[in-house]
């Protein structure tokens, strides 16, 4: 059960640390975040030295066919710690948080430390599978400290864990977060059930009774992969909520912004291929930008503002009059108007210069107005989504003479 269980468990751990280790830098900035990604990468690394060809690799590296016990038992108590390293910065303030940070971190060194110094008093005794570890060495004095130690550090950890996780979960107003700290703390009461089944284990041995059958050790892995397996999940909830659902939202917003300021994008292109950053990639702009889209939506808006100002040799104040006159007829004022009047403009400006006539001084664009109030790249390219919005809904530029 155990070689059938780990391998997905694993490959469940290293899917989830590498989804939050990228982008990195963020991992300096949320101290919860950095904790988080190592408790999945120790997981991993606690599946993965209890495979039996890693097992045996550690056994024949060290001498001792048993580091592969230590290995797993040392991991899985650090990445506990972390656990509740991860809970006190969520839910305890400043302060209070890093006394529990430290405390945790203090009490994980003494277990791990505690585990090093009995595993070294262990006798070293020939090949043994990870499966039939603890039968083998159960009847050992020095094992039975080394596997209650454990077992009890491991239990109070992942009861501490439950714990907190369903308290935090019914004082958040955020349901997703609420949820994935719920499914923490039901896998956290799952792995009670190996605790129990290995304590049982010890107590036979000290007490000469039968060992549990083979279905319990079944049992004792079930629980222990399957709370191993929930509380990933549930931390991997709330991580959603917060970081990579708004990275969604913001990489769709970016997308859809692009493509509404394509058709401007494309008329003035045509009409002006110098604005582009690499002109020859006018092919690719059609297509999706996939990777650094935000970058791509920017510089789309500095593109049509370049395209903007090499056509202010051909805006006639005769085109701004009747179009205000038109669009304010309807009912458009303030920015809706500014955004529709400079679509108008660059209707009939691009009509202008594709005629080839002589330019004019420079006049102004309706949207000058109001670019007071741009103050960050997404403000402008708000007003931009609007000239582009007119700009499509405007006469085309062979009908834009009867504006000149």
């Amino acid at each position: 059960m155990q070689q059938l269980l780990h391998p997905i468990c694993l490959a469940l751990a290293v899917a989830g640390f590498l989804l939050l280790l990228w982008p990195p830098r963020r991992l300096g900035r949320d101290k919860a975040l950095t904790a988080l990604v190592a408790v999945y990468g120790l997981s991993a690394v606690s599946f993965l030295v209890s495979l039996d060809p890693v097992w045996r690799l550690l056994g024949e590296a060290t001498g001792n066919p048993a580091t592969g016990i230590l290995a797993a038992f040392g991991v899985v108590t650090v990445l506990s710690t972390l656990q509740l390293v991860v809970l006190a910065h969520w839910v305890l303030p400043g302060e209070r948080a890093r006394g529990a940070v430290r405390l945790c971190l203090a009490a994980g060194a003494a277990v791990t430390a505690a585990l090093v110094a009995l595993f070294l008093l262990l006798p070293v005794s020939g090949p043994v599978s990870p499966q039939a570890f603890t039968a083998h060495y159960l009847h050992d004095g020095v094992y039975q400290a080394f596997l209650t130690l454990y077992i009890g550090a491991y239990a109070v950890g992942e009861g501490i864990l439950a714990v907190v996780c369903w308290w935090r979960a019914g004082g958040t107003g955020e349901p997703w977060i609420a949820r994935g700290l719920r499914v923490v703390g039901a896998g956290a009461l799952l792995t009670f059930g190996y605790s129990a089944v290995r304590l049982v284990d010890v107590a036979a041995a000290v007490f000469g009774l039968a060992p549990a059958s083979a279905w319990w050790e079944n049992v004792a892995w079930l629980c222990a992969d399957g709370g191993t397996t929930l509380a990933l999940a549930g931390f991997f909830i709330p991580t959603l909520a917060v970081h990579a659902v708004p990275q969604a939202r913001a990489w769709a917003g970016a997308y859809r912004d692009h493509q509404r300021l394509g058709p401007l994008w494309h008329r003035l292109h045509d009409a002006l291929p110098t604005i582009a950053l690499q002109t020859h990639r006018k092919a690719a702009a059609d297509r999706p930008p996939l990777w650094g889209t935000s970058w791509h939506l920017y510089r789309r808006a500095v593109e049509i503002r370049d395209g903007q100002w090499a056509l202010r040799h051909h805006l006639d104040e005769s085109v701004r009059r009747a179009a205000e006159a038109r669009h304010t007829g309807a009912g458009l004022r303030g920015p809706e108007l500014a955004a529709a009047v400079t679509a108008d403009q660059l209707h009939a400006a691009l009509a202008a210069y594709q005629r080839d006539e002589p330019p004019r001084a420079p006049a102004s664009y309706a949207d000058a107005g109001i670019r007071d109030d741009v103050r960050t790249p997404d403000d402008d390219i708000r007003v931009l989504l609007r000239i582009a919005a007119h700009f499509e809904a405007v006469p085309a530029p062979e009908e834009s003479r009867s504006w000149t």
